[in-house]
C-alpha cells in the first residue's frame, strides 16, 4: 500500500507542477494583455472597439488556458490508470 501512494505521488508530482506551471504563465499573460489594453483604452478614440477586442481575446485566452489544465489533467488520469 505504502508503495502505491509513493509511486501515485511520484507520477502525479510533475503533472500537477505542469498545471501549476500553466496556471502561473498565464497570470502573467492575461496581466500583460490587460496593461497593453488598457494604455490603448485610455488613449483611444473608440474605446467600445477596444473593449470589445479585450473581451474577445479574453475570452480566447481563457479558453485556451482551460483547455490546456483539461488536457493535463486527462493525462493525469489516464496515467494513473495504465500505470495501476
Amino acid at each position: 500500500m505504502i508503495l502505491y501512494i509513493s509511486a501515485l505521488s511520484v507520477i502525479t508530482s510533475p503533472f500537477s507542477f505542469l498545471i501549476l506551471l500553466i496556471c502561473f504563465f498565464s497570470l502573467f499573460f492575461l496581466i500583460s494583455l490587460a496593461k497593453g489594453l488598457l494604455v490603448l483604452f485610455i488613449f483611444s478614440n473608440n474605446q467600445l472597439l477596444v473593449l470589445l477586442i479585450f473581451i474577445i481575446v479574453s475570452f480566447i485566452s481563457f479558453s485556451f488556458i482551460s483547455a490546456l489544465i483539461i488536457m493535463v489533467s486527462f493525462l493525469l488520469l489516464i496515467s494513473v490508470f495504465f500505470f495501476f
